[in-house]
């Protein structure tokens, strides 16, 4: 999805003006001026690593983080919507069972109005960020800047950090949003490099007996074995 640039008279005054444009279907939630005084924290999105036990400063305000990832939400109408649907995809008594949806269908039904995609990408680029992204699901923003900018936009600082031995950054604080802009946000991945770890855990199937090792096996097992897949 392209984003042409936007003025800031565009931002603060598109969710009066284009309502009436937007489908049914793609509620708005950006209602009221972005006024960046005004702010909201976004709970629940720091590490908990970041403590002053692991703390080794802050990181220089040039430090470029790629790739961060806005994670938008839908409106609580949306949400109903969508579950509904996922039941009767896997009900075979619906007439939307195994009806699956392209992207672009999933995003114009269940992803955030253009009017309010638009709205917070404007936001995003007056703070000095690069849009790179706008996922089809119209769920997910894409963006890239330096330190200084988040710490700017988000009123957070990304600091240094010793984790049991490693080198990581993080942010060390919630992010804080325009409270107009809430409703659409959840929260901020990608600001810290902290990988996702598996939870399942290595276990062994032999079972030694004597000079013959024994091999369990389920019914997939057996399945694959005897080519029955």
């Amino acid at each position: 999805m392209d984003i042409k640039p936007i003025t800031v008279f565009q931002i603060l005054a598109v969710p009066f003006f284009s309502a009436i444009f937007c489908n049914a279907q793609e509620p708005i939630l950006i209602t009221q001026p972005i006024n960046d005084n005004q702010l909201v924290t976004l709970a629940g999105n720091t590490r908990p690593e970041a403590i002053g036990a692991n703390d080794r400063g802050p990181v220089s305000d040039s430090m470029l983080i790629s790739h961060m990832l806005l994670q938008l939400q839908r409106s609580a109408q949306q949400e109903q919507a969508l579950e509904a649907l996922i039941d009767g995809m896997h009900n075979p008594a619906s007439a939307n069972y195994h009806h699956w949806l392209t992207p672009a269908q999933f995003g114009s039904q269940f992803g955030l109005s253009q009017h309010d995609l638009t709205a917070i990408a404007g936001w995003l680029s007056s703070q000095g960020f690069t849009v790179n992204n706008i996922y089809p699901s119209g769920m997910l923003i894409d963006f890239s800047g330096t330190a200084g900018q988040v710490r700017a936009a988000f009123h957070t600082e990304i600091h240094n950090l010793l984790v049991n031995g490693s080198p990581h950054i993080a942010n060390m604080g919630d992010p804080r949003i325009p409270a107009a802009l809430a409703p659409a946000i959840s929260g901020i991945f990608s600001l810290h490099n902290f990988s996702p770890t598996p939870m399942y855990r290595l276990r062994d199937y032999t079972v030694p007996q004597g000079f013959f090792t024994s091999y369990l096996v389920g019914p997939g097992d057996v399945a694959t074995i005897y080519g029955a897949n």
